[in-house]
């Protein structure tokens, strides 16, 4: 792997080298994640024993969500500075690995989840095949990942010194994501943009709120992000 390539990989591992994940995360963008995760593309009901792959764990919420709520999580990601995070918040059984070239199983998990996680690869759409192969017949596969109409606005304040980030990021459209998984013999259970904008605060909450309801089914594509629930047939 070229250095060029290990230094982007491998960004959020070296802050978490050096920071706690909530430092360089922003949490009210993260509770909504949680909330919108596990309050309404799937049921808490079907997390119970199920096993439950949560691939790319970051600073470990959703390894915690999903174990609170009674799932048999594991949790994967590129960096044993990651992982030490998530430990810290679960007691998740923990795999260092990629999504480009998952480590686990094929046909292995009731559900997977990868929030927020594939844009930060070379390859997003590599990476939902790999993540749509570990899935059980009948499993579910959930992703979250920011929409490409804001790719320009989020490569400009980089380039303007506005925001500290080297990673890759590679956005998808809402119909790239839909072709890909129904091409790999996914059943779209439900999709949806949330987030009407970049600027993540709690001060803000009801607009948040508005927007989604308003526009995240009709118009995804506006959204910052898309949430994505996919059935494996």
């Amino acid at each position: 792997m070229h250095k060029n390539q290990v230094n982007k990989t491998f960004i959020y591992d070296k802050l978490a080298a050096r920071n706690k994940w909530d430092d360089f995360a922003n949490e009210y963008e993260t509770a909504r994640r949680l909330q919108l995760i596990f309050g309404k593309l799937i049921d808490p009901s079907e997390l119970k024993n199920r096993l439950f792959l949560d691939a790319g764990s970051g600073g470990g919420h959703f390894s915690h969500a999903a174990e609170n709520l009674g799932a048999k999580v594991v949790s994967l990601d590129v960096g044993l500075n990651l992982l030490k995070q998530v430990g810290r918040k679960c007691n998740s059984k923990k795999i260092l690995g990629s999504v480009l070239e998952l480590p686990v199983k094929k046909n292995h998990f009731d559900i997977v989840l990868s929030t927020e996680v594939i844009e930060h690869t070379p390859d997003p759409i590599n990476a939902l095949r790999e993540l749509s192969v570990v899935v059980k017949p009948g499993g579910f596969l959930l992703v979250t990942v920011p929409c490409r109409l804001w790719s320009p606005v989020v490569k400009l304040a980089t380039l303007l010194k506005l925001r500290p980030y080297e990673g890759y990021e590679n956005f998808l459209w809402p119909g790239e994501i839909r072709h890909a998984l129904e091409m790999l013999d996914f059943s779209i259970e439900a999709l949806a943009g949330f987030n009407f904008c970049p600027f993540f605060s709690e001060k803000i909450d009801g607009l948040f709120g508005f927007f989604d309801k308003i526009y995240g089914k009709s118009m995804p594509w506006l959204m910052v992000n898309i949430a994505v629930k996919a059935r494996k047939i």
